[in-house]
């Protein structure tokens, strides 16, 4: 896995914090009651066993840039990044960082009341009271961590962010940032990517911000363009 310091996880306040990693995947577990580091990365790794051998057999999982069809046999969190690549119009593997995030948060949080899982920028929220958020903007932005109010609800959550210029997934646009609210993780994983795909000039906000009204999937956007920030929907600067 090649490592990207994240100095902003230690201004993070939180009962309890773990951090775990394999592969790709850097995961920031903040929680009300203790989790156990050992079982939080055996959930991590089956995540990637499962993703993995599925794979192995449906190859085009990993390279397509398109929607796949649904398979009502794969495990759950397959089936999620399926569903999501749909909603979003994108390829399935666009969501892993978001998936990985909710499925380990979703297992984990039979061990506390609450919990908040960060997998670089994706982030799933099992909360009971309102929380602020940061969400990191780069060393280019001033300030680099956003810092967003968000609501709690009584079911689980994702708030997944997309760049142009942080980090090394693929993405065509030119936002400095794309942050999604959504139902899960997954979901707001998949349409931050593609949002953020389509912003290639200042004139493409307009059309993303007119196109999400109408989708129910988006319930907040965060948009950083050329040093400009637009907020909509269940979003608030903290």
């Amino acid at each position: 896995m090649t490592y990207e310091e994240r100095s902003y996880r230690d201004t993070i306040k939180a009962n309890y914090k773990l951090e775990i990693g394999f592969q790709e995947s850097d995961l920031l577990i903040c929680s009300k009651e203790e989790i156990d580091q050992e079982s939080a990365k055996k959930v991590l790794v089956n995540c990637y066993e499962v993703i993995e051998n599925y794979a192995k057999s449906n190859p085009e999982f990993l390279t397509s840039l398109s929607p796949l069809r649904e398979n009502k046999n794969a495990a759950v969190i397959i089936q999620k990044m399926l569903a999501a690549s749909r909603i979003a119009n994108i390829g399935p593997f666009a969501s892993v960082a978001g998936a990985i995030a909710e499925e380990t948060g979703l297992r984990l949080s039979l061990f506390s009341q609450e919990i908040i899982i960060e997998n670089g920028g994706d982030i799933f929220l099992k909360i009971n009271e309102d929380k602020i958020i940061g969400v990191y903007a780069g060393r280019c932005f001033e300030p680099e961590v956003i810092k967003l109010k968000i609501k709690s609800r009584d079911c689980s959550f994702g708030l997944a962010s997309s760049s142009a210029h942080i980090g090394h997934s693929l993405n065509f646009g030119r936002a400095d940032l794309v942050t999604v609210l959504s139902s899960g993780a997954t979901v707001a994983d998949a349409l931050a990517t593609s949002l953020s795909n389509q912003i290639k000039q200042r004139k493409d906000i307009k059309e993303v911000f007119s196109c999400i009204t109408t989708n129910p999937f988006v319930e907040g956007l965060l948009i950083i363009f050329e040093g400009e920030i637009f907020l909509w929907g269940n979003l608030e600067l903290a």
